[in-house]
């Protein structure tokens, strides 16, 4: 192939891809304006029937309640539904109301999870979190769809595997441990993730770039503002340094693993059934024993790892040392359920 021709090619992957980030951005907003109309509609409904003088049946007013509740309408927007609701409320009604309405955020600030695609350990945040502070003069932000070359491997189909999985806990780890910084363990961790080359200083320009790839995956987009701050390819360049200052020590890249490099690892050590296993617990579809097995290996590598600017890294022989001891376990538990079967 010529250079010509693969330039020509370069060039009309890159507007392929724009043209889907652009088709997936309309849909997204989309989504927001439906969202939006079906919440206007739940709060006419409510201010309706809370303006009139009848008495509505109570399991109408529950009713009502409810879907103000399922559509984040306030209870002041949405209407008292009558005198007497107050009275009428039974005592679980009132619990309800206490509790937080979106589990699967809650779950996520507290760094818990369950095994749904939509929630935290396997699939990443479902929260795009700007209440963070990373971003500041929100006037100044514009859209941007063209994606990070560094997080390129870990969009699409590639967020469902196990590196992906590996890839996005290491981000989202890190984040949290940011906004935890005030407690002196937390700043021991993002020592151990970013002390170890001087070109990783810059921690809140850092932070600022994991949380844009973080939110680049939820919603397909990210802002003008930080995406000013570096080219498409100055992750890169910040791997490039960071390799030069350790091979002139002896330690050469190759000693050094990618979440594909550790992926590999872990996988070239099953039998197709149980990759065929893991591989439905990172699509949403396993079983809760096998994402039990699975969530240590993929919190010991989220919680175990350096910085290289454009991704996390390993060293070969913590490598080695975390799955191996993990796949142990995980034999001894197969053996284990195995003879049991066959009792």
């Amino acid at each position: 192939m010529s250079p010509t021709d693969a330039k020509t090619r370069r060039e009309r992957g890159v507007l392929a891809q724009r043209e889907y980030r652009k088709r997936h951005a309309s849909k997204v907003q989309k989504l927001q304006d439906e969202n939006q109309t079906l919440k206007d509609a739940i709060s006419g409904i409510g201010k309706a029937l809370a303006s009139s003088r009848e008495q509505l049946p109570l399991d109408l007013r529950e009713a009502i309640g409810n879907a103000c509740d399922v559509a984040g309408v306030s209870k002041t927007t949405c209407g008292s539904h009558g005198a007497s609701d107050e009275s009428d409320l039974s005592s679980s009604q009132s619990e309800s109301e206490i509790l937080p309405r979106d589990r699967a955020l809650e779950d996520a600030i507290r760094g818990t999870s369950s095994l749904s695609r939509n929630e935290v350990i396997l699939s990443g945040r479902a929260s795009p979190r700007l209440d963070y502070g990373l971003w500041l003069d929100f006037d100044r932000l514009v859209r941007v769809i063209e994606p990070p070359l560094d997080i390129l491997p870990y969009l699409g189909a590639g967020v469902n595997t196990l590196a992906g999985c590996i890839f996005w806990s290491t981000l989202d780890y890190t984040i949290d441990l940011w906004h935890s910084r005030t407690q002196p363990l937390a700043t021991k961790y993002l020592d151990r993730i970013f002390n170890h080359s001087t070109h990783l200083t810059d921690r809140d320009f850092l932070l600022s770039l994991a949380q844009a790839r973080v939110d680049y995956k939820e919603k397909g987009f990210m802002y003008q503002k930080l995406s000013e701050q570096f080219q498409r390819n100055s992750m890169s360049e910040l791997y490039e340094r960071i390799k030069t200052d350790y091979e002139k020590q002896g330690k050469p890249s190759r000693w050094w693993k990618r979440p594909e490099e550790v992926a590999e690892s872990v996988l070239d050590l099953m039998t197709p059934s149980q990759q065929a296993r893991f591989g439905a617990v990172l699509n949403g579809k396993g079983t809760k024993a096998d994402a039990a097995l699975l969530r240590p290996l993929i919190t010991w590598f989220a919680h175990n790892f350096i910085c290289f600017g454009d991704g996390p890294r390993w060293s070969s022989v913590f490598v080695s040392v975390g799955i191996g001891s993990w796949i142990n376990n995980f034999r001894a538990l197969e053996e284990s359920r195995e003879l049991k079967t066959a009792q």
